[in-house]
């Protein structure tokens, strides 16, 4: 039959275990607050706990056979129960110096208290074990939510002070009723403050208190978790909608690749709406312009747990193509094990044309668009440096227009300009697609050819010479060129190389004009 303490104990381990399934219940892998994830620890201890007390309901409603088997169990569980809750202050009070000597100076006032053991037995035990591991335990426990900075700060703290007032309040007081009020024990202080002496005292059962604090304990938890989580929840909304206006795209797949989430953004750059590629892989987006190795390596470096960082070149859903900086983040449980991938990406397809066009407007003559003198130079260094190492043959042809000086003083310098547009022209028709043409400067101008027969290179020079000279150019009519070839002999410098096609140039122009010379060697048109 059921006794008034009975329905104590009942209710009294109901809350302890209430209280911590309701920690152990709330998300605490979504929390944005780090303290939720020590607080499973603290959830811990009210199951174990609440579990104690109802073996020793169930020790005093056993027979005689049975009562010792239910005090062990009972003592071992509240001892577990206590070193998980001793556990979680420590972590979370660790390396703070302040509560280190507290922790400290608590637990050697304990250890005075063994001066009057001397005597073994279970009940001793059970004094022991709440003196050294539920004492500190509960009062640090209550310590820690007295202080915010081991839970939250700013506007989350001030929404749930009065909470965490009233839980730290709580313990403070479970650690008297509990901890400093043990059962009757052969040693000071535990044989004059016990629950016999505190029930002579107040004519209530110390366990009615306890069972008041846990109640007390779990409503108060319970309010500091739901503020925890409108806040958490009120977070996700922000985030939710800082990702939907955000203007970088952003998309989630689970490992397979398949994509559960995108933006509002992605929508807007890949043409495709969010029903549209929802349960398909971003695969649909492959321009074609990588090869497979590429995506090889991506998904190597993200199932490997690293993040990926490069530019992907895309195609719309109206086929036109763009570029992306891309950022793909692996997401992993609390276990470690990859769950999905987050990628967010930025259009960067103006900033690739803009660079581009630098890197043309650096290498390229603005007028006749033909390279320039500094990318000619690149192009001979790299020339010569490849036939010192195989031996190829390298040839240069330097042109220039006969009395252009002239042009410009008699007809002006925009139809000098149309003049040298429509010889860059020309000379475009005439070269192979592996030859260098370049404007060196003023009116002169360089075909650089690699591999190609001496013979064959002499034999362009000749060919533009006479269709510069039959060509009819605007106002001018009539102009001629005269032309330098030089061959590169495997060891001589570049200035060298191009000083031989210069003074053959200069030769020719000395010698008439319109001729093309090779060399110091004459080849009359």
């Amino acid at each position: 039959m059921l006794q008034y303490i009975d329905y104590i104990y009942f209710f009294y381990g109901l809350a302890f275990f209430l209280f911590g399934f309701s920690i152990l219940h709330y998300p605490m892998e979504n929390s944005i607050f780090k303290f939720t994830r020590e607080l499973k620890y603290l959830g811990v201890f009210g199951i174990l706990h609440g579990i104690s007390e109802w073996l020793v309901m169930f020790k005093s409603m056993g027979g005689k056979e049975t009562e010792e088997l239910f005090y062990i169990s009972s003592l071992i569980t509240m001892s577990l129960s206590y070193g998980v809750l001793f556990y979680f202050s420590l972590r979370v009070i660790w390396n703070k110096k302040y509560s280190m000597i507290t922790l400290v100076l608590i637990t050697l006032g304990l250890v005075a208290l063994l001066v009057g053991f001397h005597n073994v037995t279970l009940d001793n035990i059970n004094i022991l074990v709440r003196y050294f591991l539920g004492l500190p335990g509960i009062f640090m426990t209550a310590y820690i939510f007295y202080h915010p900075v081991y839970l939250v700060q700013g506007s989350v703290y001030a929404s749930m002070k009065r909470c965490a007032y009233f839980l730290a309040s709580t313990f403070f007081l479970y650690g008297i009723f509990a901890g400093l009020i043990v059962p009757v024990g052969t040693f000071f202080p535990s044989s004059i403050l016990n629950g016999e002496s505190f029930e002579a005292f107040t004519s209530l059962p110390v366990e009615l208190f306890r069972a008041l604090c846990a109640m007390a304990a779990g409503y108060a938890i319970t309010q500091i978790l739901r503020v925890f989580k409108h806040q958490t929840d009120f977070h996700l909304l922000r985030l939710s909608k800082a990702l939907e206006e955000s203007g970088d795209t952003v998309v989630i797949t689970d490992l397979q690749g398949k994509i559960e989430y995108v933006n509002r953004a992605f929508e807007q750059q890949s043409g495709y709406l969010a029903q549209e590629v929802i349960g398909h892989t971003p695969s649909m987006l492959r321009s074609g312009e990588h090869h497979s190795s590429f995506y090889q390596h991506l998904w190597n470096t993200i199932l490997s747990g690293e993040t990926y960082q490069g530019i992907l070149t895309n195609k719309r859903k109206d086929e036109t193509l763009y570029n992306e900086f891309k950022t793909i983040v692996p997401l992993k449980n609390k276990r470690q094990e990859l769950t999905s991938f987050i990628s967010t990406g930025k259009d960067i397809t103006s900033r690739i044309i803009f660079e581009h066009e630098l890197e043309k407007a650096a290498s390229t003559d603005p007028l006749t668009n033909a390279a320039n003198r500094l990318q000619c130079n690149r192009w001979l260094k790299l020339a010569t440096e490849h036939a010192q190492d195989t031996n190829i043959s390298v040839a240069l042809i330097l042109f220039d227009i006969d009395d252009f000086k002239k042009v410009n003083d008699t007809f002006g310098h925009n139809t000098g300009d149309e003049v040298l547009i429509q010889i860059a022209a020309i000379v475009r028709t005439m070269v192979r697609s592996n030859d260098m043409f370049a404007r060196w400067g003023g009116e002169e101008f360089v075909i650089l050819q690699i591999d190609t027969p001496y013979e064959g290179t002499i034999a362009l020079a000749e060919r533009l010479r006479k269709e510069i000279e039959k060509s009819v150019f605007v106002n001018v009519e009539k102009l001629t060129i005269s032309i330098g070839v030089a061959q590169y002999n495997g060891d001589e410098s570049i200035e060298s190389f191009v000083k031989k096609a210069d003074d053959a140039m200069y030769q020719a122009k000395r010698e008439g004009k319109n001729k093309v010379v090779v060399n110091q060697r004459e080849v009359n048109p």
